[in-house]
């Protein structure tokens, strides 16, 4: 009894865990690499390169200069201009609330704005080469220490700690020299551009390592009754454990698939938008976050909602933006309320409607 209290003190903290998991990360990507580039946005610069930079030094030139910047932001694509948004609503200052960059002092003499615009600029890529790979090697070997230590002893594949710390320092070194790599050849791209694609192809790797969470646990939690009843009916009996057949996999799998392309649209837009707006960078976090979490308590046997938890990943970004939406969070966290009750309620009046019938 004290086990199971233990236990559901743990579930219910476990979306908290999540939230604060996010709002770390993502307040330490914010100040350290997406600040950079938020300041170099701020000063007028768009690449290494930037022809602003050879202007002549009159203040008229330099109105010009700043009006033609505006009109070719507003043409650029659709990509260019989510990623010029992520980064105008950074945090000029690493403890300022986050601010756009019509809040910037006074305009400076051309040729200090010019050096400044130099020093970010390079500050901006430094951080894209330099802290990004190693961001994203962390977080590799997180996700993949689980499957390693617990999960592939689940298919029959059993390797010493040795060969595990092996498998997963060559993980991280690949990782980190492909970031590397990547990030280099972005330095040909805007500012904006570069950031936002770099955390793009980032968070499709942590989408796929949360939807592999996700069916680690969330499937798993129907997939357990699903297996138990069949083992009943197959032997007669109440045992310890059940075997699941390869057809229950396949069958739950194309459900959750299905469910996903039906039904799913609503709750992608609630949590991708309606809690807070999402970038790749914030997405990043909020996934790498959750599907930690999730993989943790997979590995741990604790049967959680993979949803909870990203929900509260995604407000943890929120209150880093200062952007949470509280009022659709009300309705939500009521839902959570009245879940349990809610099912355990219909769950026994089914079962003594079935007593009653046979």
């Amino acid at each position: 009894m004290e086990r199971d209290r233990e236990d559901c003190d743990l579930l219910g903290a476990l979306p908290l865990l999540g939230a604060i998991s996010a709002y770390l990360l993502f307040g330490a990507i914010k100040r350290h690499i997406l600040g950079p580039a938020a300041r170099a946005i701020a000063l007028g610069s768009r690449g290494y390169d930037d022809a602003e930079d050879d202007d002549e030094d009159d203040d008229d030139e330099d109105d010009e200069d700043e009006s033609r910047h505006v009109s070719g932001h507003q043409r650029v694509g659709e990509l260019q201009q989510s990623a010029f948004a992520e980064s105008a609503a950074l945090d000029l200052s690493p403890a300022a609330p986050a601010r756009s960059s019509s809040s910037v002092p006074s305009p400076r003499r051309k040729k200090e704005r010019k050096a400044a615009r130099k020093v970010e600029r390079k500050a901006a890529y430094h951080a894209l080469e330099k802290r990004v790979p190693p961001l994203a090697a962390g977080a590799a070997v997180l996700l993949a220490a689980m499957l390693v230590f617990k999960g592939l002893d689940n298919v029959g594949l059993n390797i010493s700690v040795g060969g595990a710390v092996l498998l997963l320092t060559m993980l991280a070194l690949g990782v980190w020299m492909a970031t590397t790599v990547f990030a280099r050849a972005l330095k040909k791209q805007t500012i904006s551009r570069a950031t936002f694609i770099m955390f793009s192809w980032m968070q499709v790797f942590t989408a796929c390592a949360f939807a592999f969470s996700h069916g680690a646990n969330d499937i798993a939690n129907a997939v357990g009754p699903f297996a138990a009843v069949l083992d009943v009916l197959r032997t007669g009996e109440i045992g310890q454990e059940a075997a699941v057949p390869t057809a229950v996999l396949v069958a739950f799998g194309i459900a959750l698939v299905s469910g996903l392309w039906f039904v799913g649209r609503k709750v992608i837009h609630t949590v991708g938008t309606g809690l807070t707006a999402m970038h790749p960078s914030s997405g990043f976090a909020a996934e790498l976050a959750a599907a930690t979490i999730v993989l943790l308590a997979s590995v741990l046997g604790l049967p959680v909602s993979s949803t909870h938890i990203l929900i509260g990943a995604v407000l943890g970004v929120g209150i880093v933006n200062h952007a949470a939406n509280w009022k659709l969070m009300r309705p939500i966290f009521l839902a959570w309320i009245i879940t349990l009750p809610a099912a355990a309620t219909i769950g026994a009046v089914m079962v003594l409607v079935l007593r009653a019938t046979f």
